[in-house]
């Protein structure tokens, strides 16, 4: 390698490793671009769903690890179209069945009553798919974030631990 490349590199490589901790450290949830796939409105009814599904009690439920954050890019990012339709279908026919049962939206309803909701849009031929698709990914979501897999299957992130039998 010539001299001048390999001080070229060098620094590069300096310049690169003093700026790339304050751009790391600039990084927040909320400068994160948002999905443009569901409006506001259907990404809180995502999460409602997803705390029926899984409700909180003495442990953390589907909205305390944020699961409905994950239904929205999971949905955005890894369906098709046609399937983001069927969910957002799902969705709408949530609210007109709340309000249809129970005179009032699926935010203002109990938790029995969500359930109940859900329970019939699952049974709905039309709406089967998008219902079964919504349970398990929040499912999914919920047993696959950090608080599960820390407190419940003991995950460590670097597993192999050695434990000499001489003391330094």
């Amino acid at each position: 390698m010539k001299r001048r490349e390999l001080i070229k590199s060098i620094g590069l490589t300096a310049v690169a490793t003093s700026i790339l901790p304050d751009w790391i450290h600039g990084w927040s949830v909320q400068k994160l671009t948002p999905s443009l796939v569901f409006s506001e409105d259907q990404k809180e009814k995502l999460s409602l769903i997803a705390g029926t599904f899984i409700p909180e009690g003495a442990e953390k439920g589907a909205n305390g690890v944020g699961v409905g954050k994950f239904l929205d890019v999971l949905f955005a990012d890894c369906f098709t179209t046609a399937d983001q339709n069927k969910i957002k279908e799902l969705l709408l026919e949530v609210d007109l069945l709340a309000k249809q049962q129970f005179q009032q939206n699926f935010g203002q309803s109990t938790q029995p009553q969500r359930e109940k909701v859900l329970q019939n849009l699952a049974a709905n031929s039309t709406h089967k798919w998008a219902a079964d698709t919504l349970r398990n990914e929040t499912i999914r979501g919920y047993t696959t974030s950090e608080y599960v897999m820390v407190n419940y299957y003991h995950y460590v992130m670097a597993p192999g631990f050695y434990h000499g039998c001489v003391t330094v």
